[in-house]
């Protein structure tokens, strides 16, 4: 309850007045940890005090930093863990899911994968199924983010199946599949009750993972 405490005295009065809308204790601890982390994360980045980071919104809901605009960011959290991302320069999303969570992997694949996303879920057993769903499913919901237009875009007109790390989008005029050669994804290891992934636009650019400890 203290680290909380002292997360929770991160936030902006709008930020906290926006936790203490959540019904539950749980949903606003979460959103206070995962907020109050990034602060405290992008703060040390910046070297700029964590209550004087001011965060603007884009059209689809994606969070920016108004005064900082080359240190780009994008969070996601699942149950008890958050997953932050920080580039420079360049776009970046993170997804993160539980192979706890109460995902209907079946029907959530028929509507929004490609067919060969529908095909890779379908040609494993029944123990390795959800895992090769949530494997994708982040790779997919860490691209969207990433692009800024989240779930306006076409979600089965995007195709990260390919084991090259690439994603692929289907051109609706001509019917084609292009590979979008500036996106890169990698599936994360962060233990062995999470599937995670990263999408990154951009070249030359290398990987570097920390657990938060405060």
């Amino acid at each position: 309850m203290v680290r909380l405490r002292r997360l929770e005295l991160n936030l902006s009065a709008d930020e906290r007045a926006r936790a203490a809308r959540f019904r539950f204790a749980r949903d606003r601890e979460r959103f206070v940890t995962a907020r109050g982390l990034l602060r405290e994360i992008l703060s040390l980045y910046l070297n700029v005090e964590t209550q004087r980071l001011s965060f603007g919104y884009g059209t689809n809901g994606k969070p920016f930093l108004t005064e900082h605009g080359d240190l780009r960011f994008n969070v996601s959290h699942s149950f008890d863990t958050v997953l932050i991302a920080v580039a420079h320069k360049c776009k970046v999303g993170v997804d993160i899911e539980c192979t706890r969570s109460s995902l209907a992997v079946e029907e959530v694949a028929e509507t929004v994968f490609s067919a060969s996303e529908k095909q890779a879920v379908s040609s494993v057993d029944s123990e390795a199924k959800r895992m090769a769903f949530l494997r994708l499913w982040t790779r997919k919901e860490a691209y969207i983010k990433a692009d800024g237009r989240g779930v306006s875009l076409p979600l089965e007109h995007i195709d990260v199946s390919a084991p090259t790390d690439r994603v692929a989008a289907l051109d609706e005029t001509t019917g084609e599949w292009l590979v979008l050669t500036d996106w890169t994804l990698r599936t994360l290891a962060v233990g062995s009750d999470y599937a995670a992934s990263l999408a990154v636009e951009d070249h030359g650019w290398e990987l570097a993972c920390w657990q938060w400890l405060g």
